[in-house]
């Protein structure tokens, strides 16, 4: 005798009550809200669930772990700006020009969206070793900053005693404004850390207005 098979509905059709489908991106921002409020500890996979308005079991068909949905979240949440590097290093400007326009971007996307979103990069459960996907998807971040200061200073329009450690600071400074919570416009505050990393990098800091002209000339942004 043959056992029916249960239909299942197909990803990205209406569920049984009317509503749209879950999907990842939905369980993403609700999961960065609530992490970022109460903690990667305090912030239950129920919990999520609860605050999405869905059964337990259908966060478990997109993630089989907390931690996974955790890597995958950082992993999301950096695909815009590595695809917009990518367009930017074709593009194949001056390091310095790359680095002004790369802060920029970056800067005024964090102060753009939900504040929930780049706080999760700050949780210190990923430190340890099960959220590897989500370290290396912030290395990726650094090693943008590593070769544009590199390419700087190899051709001699920067400075830097460790460009390394400049790497990790420059991510660090496009993400200050989570911390400032200031009413500048994020255009402003873009701005202001932009030419704050160039000053403290240029060879010739009198350079300055026109590598931000020249960055500032580019039609690319972080999708």
């Amino acid at each position: 005798m043959t056992v029916p098979t249960p239909n299942r509905r197909p990803v990205g059709r209406p569920r049984g009550d009317g509503r749209p489908h879950l999907t990842r991106e939905a369980v993403f921002l609700t999961a960065a809200q609530l992490i970022s409020a109460e903690g990667y500890t305090g912030a239950s996979i129920r919990m999520i669930a609860q605050a999405l308005g869905v059964a337990t079991a259908s966060l478990f068909n997109l993630f089989p772990t907390k931690d996974a949905l955790l890597n995958d979240l950082v992993v999301f949440l950096v695909q815009p700006s590595l695809g917009f590097y990518g367009r930017l290093n074709a593009l194949g400007r001056p390091p310095e020009t790359a680095l002004f326009k790369s802060l920029y971007e970056e800067a005024a996307l964090v102060a753009s969206v939900d504040r929930a979103l780049p706080a999760i990069f700050y949780l210190p459960e990923l430190r340890k070793p099960q959220f590897g996907p989500a370290q290396q998807a912030r290395a990726d971040l650094v090693a943008h900053y590593r070769n544009l200061i590199e390419a700087g200073v190899a051709s001699g329009a920067l400075v830097c005693d460790l460009p390394n450690l400049a790497a990790e600071q420059l991510l660090q400074l496009s993400e200050t404004s989570v911390l400032a919570a200031l009413p500048a416009s994020p255009q402003a505050q873009a701005r202001a850390s932009a030419r704050l990393a160039l000053r403290g990098l240029l060879a010739d800091p009198t350079r300055l207005k026109a590598v931000e002209a020249e960055a500032m000339q580019l039609k690319l942004t972080i999708l």
